[in-house]
Order: structure tokens, then C-alpha cells, then sequence
């Protein structure tokens, strides 16, 4: 009898033979979905329906990358000549109320940030001609086919609806972008891969952010076409905080609006959302203490290249914001950023915060979790977030 080894769906076979139809510009992004790779078959504990699972959203988003070749082929100079200035940027440690921020600048006139079902699919289809479709037909299936993706997540991690409430049509992180060339953090919530965390740790991700930037291109392309302008973008991702340095090299007229909470809110809250995320394709989930250890890294990996950047890019391109006053007054965070940042923060664009506001302050449950869920106590935090503090007092008392 002849044994035949099935073949793994996560084996680099699938991705990387040597007939994969990678366009060449994408060789850059290769190691990274190595490291992707590797991690997710020898880390992760994923269960044979996450395996699969896992398997096909990569599969996808090399989709999406041939998808958006052919789609600048189309356009040429149109998408090349496009200008992204003046970009404004949402980051924090995740869990500091940047989702939030998110929701209320996208809903103020002048700015646009991409909705959910357009960060999924920012390339419209085509047809059997070659011609895209990129109508309300079209537009109506993705955002069904965001709400059964959402819908689908909630069913297999209940608590998850609490941490990170979505809707097709809110804007959401932009690291849906980035996850198209197979460098965020995004994924390290998703999957169990520590070993992807350090890849990413010490990567230059220049060409990472110039790929995300080519994807706001084509976002803005077709915003312009429907409404006849070019908005100013909000973007909002928390891992842009670990690679500041490579996004100010692309973006270099943004402006960064940095959030700040107490460490002993973010490290707890942190490691029970890749806890709730990590159960959904895990077939043997890791221990509190080792979800505990493997948010700190992190964190510290986080903390290193934020004390880097602060210290090295110019001040001006900064703007610290308390949690606390987020919170507290939205509207009034809304309308002195206005006055700050050039765009109209008076008026309607309060109105419209606190309207989103109080329609979603009744979402559904609330994400609980406490200090040492997962092996943190005052000293572990104290000696890991010592400089952090340091630095950013006067806005975490």
C-alpha cells in the first residue's frame, strides 16, 4: 500500500512555487509571508478548520494583490499622479479609544476615512471583458458579504462584539491594507505567532507602507470619481505606532494624533482581545500566562521603536491626547482638533459625534477583564512601561 502525505494548506507551496503569478513589484513581501507561514503551521495550535481557514484569507489577499496590478495597469498615470497630502493619523496602544477617535473625525465634513466593506475590497471586480464593475449592485454584495464575515466572528467569539464593535459602513484600521502584503500586527491578535512578532519587530517596512499607500490611491480614486472631490484622509491603525519611522517616509506631510491610557488598562485589555481572537481557530488555546508573556513582548517591542521615533521625527508632526479627555468630551476633542488641524471641527461635526455617540454607547455587553487575568501586576508594568510614563505623564495622571 501506497501512503500519500496530504499536503498542508498553510505548506509555502500553495503561495510561493515557482509559478505562483506574483507580480514582480511584490517580491519585497515574500519574507513576510514566509514568516507568516512558518509561524501559523509551527506556532499557532490551529485546528483543521482554522488551517483551512487561514489558508484561504491568505489565498485572498494574494487575490487582492494581482487584483490591484492589473487594476493600476488600467488606470496608468490616473492612480500614479494622485496625490495623498496631508493625511491625519489616529495610533495609540491598542485599547487608548482610537477606534473611537476614528468614528467621530470620519463623520466630520471634509474628511473621509474608508468604510469596512472597502478596506475588505478596495479593488472593484470586472467582468468577463475586462471591465470593472464597480456599481451599487456591487457595492450592496460586499457590504452583505462584510455583515456575514462580522456576523460569523460574533457566532464564534461571543465576547468579541463587546472589545471591537464593526459595522460594514464605519470606518475601521487600516491595516486591512497592510494584511494585503502580509505585514501587521493585526495578525499576532488573529493567530498565536511570536516568532512573526520579532519578523516585524526588526523589518523595514518602508515598502510595506509604499504597497499602502497604493491601495489609499485606488480608494481615493474611486471616492473622487463618486463625489467629485478629494477628501483629507483619517487613518486609524494602533500598530502604527510600532513603525512610525516608515510611515512619516511615505506620508511625510502627516500629522500623527497619539493616544495615551495607562499601561494597566491597555497590557489587560490587550491580551483578553487576542484571547477571545486566537480561540476561534486554535484547536488547543495557550495558557493566561503565555497570552500574558506574549502581549508584553508586544508591547515592549512597541515602546522601543515608539521611545525611538519620538526622539528622532520632528515634534511638529505630533499631537498627544489624554484617554481621559476623549472620554470625557468628545466634542470638544473634535472641535479643538479642528482648530488645530485645519478642518471644521464646529458646529455639525460636533452634532454628528455626539449623535454617533449616543446611538452607540448602548452596544452590545461590555469588555471586562481585570489586572492580572493574565499574570500582570504592578511591578511586571512598572518595569516595562518605566520610560512610557516617564515621558507621558502630565497625560496619563
Amino acid at each position: 500500500m501506497i501512503l500519500i502525505k496530504r499536503m498542508d494548506p498553510l505548506d509555502e507551496g500553495h503561495f510561493l512555487g515557482a509559478d505562483d503569478g506574483w507580480p514582480a513589484a511584490d517580491e519585497a513581501f515574500r519574507p513576510a509571508l514566509r514568516a507568516l507561514l512558518k509561524a501559523l503551521r509551527e506556532e499557532a495550535r490551529l485546528g483543521e478548520g482554522g488551517r483551512r481557514r487561514a489558508a484561504a484569507r491568505i489565498a485572498d489577499e494574494l487575490a487582492r494583490r494581482r487584483a490591484l496590478s492589473a487594476h493600476e495597469a488600467r488606470l496608468g498615470d490616473t492612480l500614479y499622479t494622485l496625490k495623498i497630502e496631508r493625511p491625519l493619523v489616529i495610533t495609540g496602544f491598542p485599547r487608548t479609544g482610537t477606534t473611537l477617535l476614528l468614528n467621530l473625525l470620519a463623520r466630520t465634513r471634509g474628511l473621509w476615512s474608508p468604510p469596512l466593506w472597502q478596506l475588505r475590497e478596495p479593488v472593484v471586480s470586472v467582468d468577463a471583458g475586462g471591465v470593472e464593475i464597480d456599481d451599487e449592485r456591487w457595492a450592496a454584495e460586499q457590504r452583505r458579504a462584510t455583515r456575514e464575515s462580522i456576523d460569523a466572528l460574533a457566532r464564534a467569539a461571543p465576547g468579541f462584539p463587546a472589545i471591537r464593535p464593526m459595522d460594514p459602513d464605519w470606518p475601521d484600521e487600516c491595516n486591512w491594507l497592510l494584511r494585503n502584503c502580509f505585514s501587521t500586527l493585526a495578525n499576532a491578535f488573529t493567530w498565536f505567532v511570536p516568532s512573526y512578532v520579532e519578523f516585524l519587530g526588526h523589518c523595514d517596512m518602508r515598502p510595506a507602507y509604499a504597497d499602502h499607500a497604493r491601495w489609499l490611491r485606488t480608494l481615493l480614486h474611486r471616492r473622487r470619481q463618486q463625489s467629485g472631490q478629494l477628501p483629507r484622509l483619517v487613518l486609524k491603525d494602533p500598530f502604527h505606532l510600532w513603525q512610525l519611522e516608515a510611515l512619516l517616509a511615505v506620508y511625510p506631510d502627516a500629522t500623527v494624533i497619539h493616544l495615551h491610557r495607562e499601561p494597566d488598562q491597555v497590557a489587560p485589555s490587550l491580551a483578553s482581545l487576542c484571547a477571545t481572537w486566537q480561540a476561534v481557530d486554535g484547536d488547543a488555546p495557550r495558557s493566561s500566562a503565555e497570552l500574558g508573556a506574549y502581549t508584553l513582548r508586544m508591547l515592549e517591542l512597541g515602546l522601543r521603536a515608539l521611545e525611538r521615533s519620538r526622539a528622532s521625527l520632528p515634534a511638529e508632526r505630533f499631537i498627544d491626547l489624554p484617554y481621559r479627555e476623549l472620554i470625557a468630551a468628545p466634542g470638544e476633542v473634535v472641535r479643538r482638533l479642528g482648530a488645530q488641524l485645519g478642518f471644521d471641527g464646529e458646529g455639525s461635526a460636533v452634532a454628528e459625534a455626539d449623535r454617533w455617540l449616543r446611538d452607540n454607547r448602548s452596544a452590545p455587553g461590555r469588555h471586562r477583564y481585570k489586572l492580572d487575568d493574565h499574570g500582570f501586576d504592578e511591578e511586571i508594568l512598572d518595569e516595562s512601561f518605566a520610560e512610557y510614563r516617564r515621558r507621558f505623564a502630565h497625560l496619563l495622571k
